[in-house]
């Protein structure tokens, strides 16, 4: 499974990392500032295909000050067929975006397919704002998926 990273912050982070190990500064007494990792568990049904037209939904969600770590994790995708079968674990298309007036717009290189698994389809570092997770029928579904998603973030 690959994990796509969403910007460049990560590759920052890590350089500013790498350059502050090296400083050669003694200090002892500095430390850094710890963040509140929040999960929030966001929940929705994509609606079946219409006239052969994939559907999705979007939830969205805030990153806090000073931004940082973001995890996607697809936890639970369950189909309901037209005869009331349920399928679950139903192969999904989750994207990180930005939210606007017209939807959920992904955002480069933020977009993986999988099915439900407790390690994260997506993650990178985000700045503090709202974004939104896509989520997306990728396979012609007959029936409505109804979805969960955790997303882990400060």
């Amino acid at each position: 499974m690959r994990v796509h990273r969403f910007g460049s912050a990560i590759l920052f982070g890590i350089v500013l990392a790498g350059v502050s190990a090296c400083s050669g500064s003694s200090d002892s007494s500095s430390t850094a500032p710890t963040q509140t990792i929040t999960t929030d568990i966001l929940t929705g049904t994509v609606p079946a295909a219409v006239n052969g037209v994939l559907q999705s939904a979007s939830n969205n969600f805030t990153v806090g000050q000073g931004g940082g770590p973001v995890s996607v994790t697809l936890t639970s995708a369950t189909e309901t067929l037209p005869s009331g079968q349920l399928l679950t674990g139903q192969i999904m298309g989750v994207a990180v975006g930005t939210s606007s007036i017209s939807g959920c717009t992904p955002m480069t290189n933020a977009f993986q397919t999988g099915s439900p698994n407790p390690a994260p389809l997506l993650s990178g570092s985000l700045s503090a704002g709202t974004y939104c997770v896509l989520v997306s029928d990728v396979t012609g579904q007959l029936g409505p998926v109804a979805y969960a998603v955790a997303v882990a973030h400060p």
